[in-house]
């Protein structure tokens, strides 16, 4: 493969990192949606923003299968194209449960060509450029976010079902795919992704996950009500806001590489830390200048913490694909219960104002830095008392 045909089919499988993220994008419509469906509770409403990540996680457990018998291309461009028909079948409908179906064929299109993103990396990849990519694909996520919610934003002004066709934009990601990037035989793949089992060390990494996108996807499902709440912005200002934490995870995949150089295994509660941080920010501002750098280091700090763990476990020394899957799981499930999780949870905090919320998941961050932190100091430890 040359030069020119290698960067043309890198840029044919970054492209697709453009949708993984995309689900988030209709956040900022959730109160217009609420007026619409006025009988139905707002935690389900709320729902319809994170249950894409559900039967994500669901469809990982069979997208593997699904590529062994069609072909892994074949599988992503089925995925893109149930991504471009379930966004679009908002604009077309009336129906609450029709609009729930196409959420979760969405869900099912994401979930099928996912994990097999990074089974097309770690084929064509090692190494070095391997990481590079994994850092790129987490910045064509922050910009896919960026993008489709800019674009939903815009689009909202109209209505709320007009803003769905920002969902078009996985027409010419299907194009890209299916032109530049070049067709993986399945027994190549497989060699890729043949595992025994998941690294015990990948559980550590799932449970942190968790915890995280649950606070991340906080984001997603209360900002626009708490620019309401306090009076400094609306829905489109929501939308805005949320495009800026996917310019925070572009830089983030972007400086990726030397970010990980320097900090090495420090980028974990750094990372954390950076969370603690702008949470707090968010929770405290009283205007959208300072809201809009909140979640640009929420996006950035974020979107360092996960490809630094997906990096981790798809190294040569650890079963890649199972500690992918595992990992994805652990995402998918985070952002899927992130609306029942996040009621919970400001119902236990001692203020249960939105800002009580922010500030309650930033001290949860810091906690982590810090335990992670001291962690990593006891380990440096033993390590150095194993060598002498």
């Amino acid at each position: 493969m040359t030069i020119k045909a290698a960067n043309l089919s890198k840029i044919g499988l970054l492209s697709v990192s453009l949708l993984v993220v995309s689900g988030g994008a209709i956040a900022a419509n959730i109160p217009a949606i609420s007026q619409s469906y006025s009988d139905v509770s707002q935690t389900l409403i709320e729902l319809l923003t994170t249950m894409p990540s559900l039967f994500i996680m669901l469809t990982l457990l069979v997208g593997h299968k699904v590529a062994t018998k069609i072909g892994y291309s074949r599988t992503i461009l089925m995925g893109i194209f149930l991504v471009l028909i379930a966004g679009l079948l908002p604009v077309f409908t009336r129906s609450f449960m029709t609009l729930c179906f196409s959420r979760v064929l969405f869900g099912i299109g994401i979930g099928l060509f996912n994990p097999l993103l990074y089974v097309v990396s770690t084929t064509l990849y090692k190494g070095a450029e391997l990481a590079k990519v994994i850092g790129l694909q987490s910045a064509f996520e922050g910009i896919g976010g960026m993008v489709m919610t800019f674009l939903v934003g815009q689009l909202l002004i109209i209505n709320w079902r007009v803003s769905f066709l920002a969902y078009g934009l996985a027409l010419p990601i299907f194009l890209l795919f299916a032109l530049l990037v070049p067709k993986i035989p399945a027994v190549e793949a497989d060699k890729a992704v043949i595992t025994k089992k998941a690294d015990i060390s990948v559980w550590g990494y799932a449970v942190l996950l968790v915890v995280a996108v649950t606070v991340y996807m906080s984001l997603t499902v209360k900002l626009t009500s708490l620019l309401l709440t306090k009076g400094i912005g609306n829905a489109t200002d929501g939308s805005n806001l949320m495009a800026l934490v996917g310019l925070g995870a572009m830089l983030a995949g972007l400086v990726f590489g030397p970010v990980v150089t320097s900090l090495k295994r420090w980028t974990l509660p750094c990372s954390f830390l950076g969370l603690s941080f702008a949470m707090c920010l968010i929770a405290v501002a009283q205007h959208l200048v300072v809201a809009a750098f909140a979640v640009m280091l929420c996006g950035l700090s974020f979107r360092t913490f996960v490809p630094y763990i997906f990096n981790e476990v798809n190294q040569p020394v650890n079963n890649g694909q199972k500690n992918t899957t595992v990992l994805l799981i652990a995402f998918n499930l985070g952002a899927a219960f992130a609306p029942v999780t996040i009621a919970f949870f400001n119902r236990m905090v001692v203020n249960a104002s939105l800002s009580g919320l922010f500030l309650s998941e930033a001290l949860l961050m810091l906690l982590l830095a810090v335990g992670s932190g001291l962690w990593l100091l006891f380990k440096s430890r033993i390590e150095r008392l194993r060598a002498s």
